[in-house]
This record gives structure tokens, C-alpha cells and sequence, in this order.
């Protein structure tokens, strides 16, 4: 019994190490498209000059995704020690809400977490986090009693582990937001992060509504036409036909382990800055989707999970 139990103990303990030393590489992206600087030319220079003014070096290389959402990754060594290849995704979606002011407070986010080395050495943090849930899944398939009994031990100190790291996480998130406030503006950075949760429920309606309506007799949109369908309900209703529409939805319930604070306090906390001088202008300023010239194409489907520093 002692020997059963040393080798099964030996054996989630190599696998949640396997699973740590995996973690910090960045794999594909399945579910995105690459854009270079060629593809995308003034995307890639609203990046460019979000890195030049945060300190920073720009990410190698970017990926359109299609969520309502935002992220960066790197590459890291030696536990974060050494920098490496850095990526950023940008949902295709949020493109279609911001302004191109509120785009550059949604970078200079990312950015933040660049510069707080929340890729890097807070990676550390999210590997371990990774690493043990991975080791508490591999007991939770066991067929034996022993396994379940095991795995019972893990969940304990897993649930420690993971409310511990949260507020690591909260905290570069807030940091990112401060750091987004003053690069880009206090009433930018409050609106890019007030239209997330509108853009995102009018996302899923027009993904149930429109694109996916005819999905059970197999009849899709076009290639390329998503999107651009995407586009247009968001070009043909007012802020607050959007904001109406978003009301109707329940918002989904955030998990007890979240990473990232709950929106309206992030936007209270910014709002208690000292005025700027630097207004919203969202009436005056184009869409940040007038960046991405031509068709992409972004398959549907979900992200695998990564060191990422998300919006939200």
C-alpha cells in the first residue's frame, strides 16, 4: 500500500512539473490569423507607437482572434528571468466597438502588463496554477478510491493556492488599468473598458440571432462575412440601441477564482483619477475597426488557455 501510494504520488507530481515546464511556451494559435506589419499596416503602427511611448519593445508577432477580448504573452526563460518572443492577440470583435483613442488605452493596457513584467515574472505565478490544476485533473480521472482520496488532498491545497494567486492577478490587472490611464487618458481608458461588456452580449446575440441562425440546416454566412455582418449591426444601432440590447442579456456569473476584478470597480477606480485634459472624443474619432483593411478570416472556436494579460 505504502509503494502504491508513493508511485501514484510520484507520478502527479512529475506530471503537474511536465505541465509547469510546458506552460511558459507559446503554442499555436489554431483559432487566429497572423497579421504582420505588411497585412495590416496602420494596426501594426497604432502597436508600434503604443510600445515606443510605453518603454517598450512591440510584440513579434499578432494574432486576430475572434473574441471580444485582448491579450499578450512571452516566451519566457529561465522562470522569467530572460525575455523572450512576445505575442499579442487582439479580438477581431473589439475592433468593432472602440474608438481609435480607446484602442490605444486597450494597448497601452496590454502594454502595462509588458512593463510590469506580468508576462514574465508573473508568469511564474499562472504556471503554478496551470501545473496544479492539471495535477488535480489527472486524479479526478482515476478509477480508484485511492485516486479519489489523493486527489481530495490536492483540491484542498489547490483552492489555497489559486484564492493566494488571485490577487497576485487582480493586481496586475489594476496596474495595467493605471498604467492605461496615463498613457492614453483616464475618460478613454474608462470608456474602452465601459463598452467591453456591451460589445460582448451583443457579440453573443449576433452570433445566436444572425450568424449562427440557419447552423441546424447547415446554411452559414459567406467566408469573410461573420465579421463584416458583425460590423454592421454595430454600424446600424446607436449606442444606446446596443447598450439596450446587452440589457436583455444576464451577464455571466464570474468565477469564484477569477483573475481579473469585476469591471465596474476597475472603471471606479479609474474614474477617481484626476481629470487629464484628455477627453473620450468618441464622437469625433473613427472606429478602431477603419485599422484592419481587407478580409480576415478568423475561425470560431475557443482559446487555449496561455500566460495571457487579458482586458477582460
Amino acid at each position: 500500500m505504502v509503494l502504491t501510494v508513493t508511485a501514484l504520488l510520484a507520478a502527479a507530481i512529475l506530471r503537474g512539473l511536465f505541465a509547469f515546464l510546458r506552460a511558459g511556451r507559446l503554442g499555436p494559435v489554431p483559432h487566429g490569423v497572423a497579421v504582420t506589419p505588411q497585412d495590416q499596416p496602420e494596426l501594426w503602427g497604432q502597436i508600434q507607437a503604443a510600445a515606443e511611448v510605453m518603454g517598450q519593445r512591440p510584440p513579434n508577432e499578432v494574432y486576430l482572434v475572434a473574441e471580444v477580448n485582448a491579450g499578450v504573452a512571452e516566451q519566457i526563460r529561465l522562470l522569467g528571468l530572460l525575455p523572450g518572443r512576445r505575442r499579442m492577440l487582439l479580438g477581431l470583435p473589439l475592433l468593432g466597438g472602440p474608438t481609435v483613442p480607446q484602442l490605444r488605452a486597450v494597448l497601452a493596457h496590454e502594454f502595462g502588463h509588458y512593463g510590469n513584467l506580468d508576462t514574465r515574472l508573473g508568469a511564474v505565478t499562472m504556471r503554478g496554477r496551470e501545473a496544479l490544476l492539471y495535477t488535480v485533473e489527472v486524479f479526478q480521472e482515476g478509477s480508484t478510491r485511492l485516486h479519489h482520496a489523493i486527489g481530495a488532498l490536492y483540491v484542498g491545497y489547490a483552492r489555497m493556492f489559486l484564492r493566494t494567486s488571485q490577487s497576485v492577478a487582480r493586481h496586475q490587472e489594476l496596474a495595467a488599468d493605471q498604467t492605461a490611464a496615463r498613457h492614453a487618458g483616464r475618460d478613454a481608458t474608462a470608456a474602452a473598458l465601459r463598452d467591453v461588456p456591451v460589445l460582448a452580449a451583443t457579440h453573443t446575440h449576433y452570433l445566436e440571432t444572425y450568424a449562427a441562425m440557419g447552423r441546424s440546416l447547415g446554411a452559414l454566412p459567406p467566408e469573410g462575412e461573420v465579421h463584416g455582418g458583425f460590423r454592421r449591426l454595430l454600424a446600424a444601432r446607436t449606442g444606446e440601441q446596443l447598450a439596450l440590447l446587452s440589457s436583455g442579456q444576464r451577464p455571466p456569473r464570474p468565477h469564484q477564482y477569477d483573475s481579473h476584478p469585476p469591471i465596474d470597480e476597475r472603471i471606479a477606480l479609474i474614474e477617481k483619477l484626476p481629470t487629464d485634459g484628455r477627453p473620450d472624443d468618441a464622437t469625433d474619432e473613427p472606429a478602431a475597426r477603419s485599422l484592419v483593411v481587407g478580409g480576415v478570416l478568423v475561425a470560431q472556436g475557443p482559446q487555449p488557455a496561455g500566460q495571457l494579460g487579458e482586458l477582460e
